[in-house]
């Protein structure tokens, strides 16, 4: 394993925050991570002020235990990070938040020109889908041919409350990668 320092990016200032956003945990269920635990984001809630600086990152590897339980590849892990969908059929007189995305959905906002997620742009949420936007080859559907390390520092303005999730370790039971982030 490597582990880097850098010097802060362009732009901070003394004082200012860049919060760390990773992801922990191991592929398998929890009889086979154990006493490790499955994947989740770290930390899976976050609030930041405006104007600071988050830095999305995550290694996978090719070498976990090849009869471990997960969607794709056996042996992978990856991950990605994508907004989460709103309500599909939203019903009367339930609960109603300012968020963009619903954690009680289980699938992804299609990403366009006017997504919004934290303010980045198109090429930027491509970036955080499949970890490569330059990725034109292979098999992207569980990002099975995705590179194993991904790592974004950018400066959030846009507040809200924006709820996302790995659409490969999510297989719609008790597996559930999800996570929130509130700009102030």
């Amino acid at each position: 394993h490597v582990f880097a320092v850098r010097p802060k990016p362009e732009g901070t200032v003394e004082g200012q925050s860049i919060i760390n956003m990773n992801v922990r945990g191991k592929r398998g269920n929890i009889v086979q991570t154990y006493p490790g635990v499955e994947y989740d984001y770290q930390p899976n809630r976050m609030e930041m002020d405006s104007g600071d600086f988050i830095h999305i990152q995550w290694t996978g590897a090719n070498s976990n235990p090849q009869n471990n339980a997960g969607q794709g590849r056996a042996g992978t892990d990856r991950h990605n990070m994508v907004l989460l969908r709103e309500i599909t059929w939203p019903k009367e007189g339930a609960f109603q938040d300012p968020a963009m995305g619903c954690f009680a959905c289980n699938y992804p906002e299609f990403i366009t020109p006017t997504t919004n997620f934290l303010g980045l742009a198109q090429s930027e949420l491509m970036s955080l889908a499949y970890m490569d936007n330059m990725q034109y080859y292979g098999d992207m559907d569980e990002l099975d041919d995705a590179g194993t390390h991904y790592s974004m520092i950018k400066q959030i303005t846009k507040r809200g409350i924006y709820r996302y999730l790995c659409t490969r370790n999510n297989n719609f039971t008790n597996r559930s990668q999800k996570g929130e982030i509130r700009v102030m």
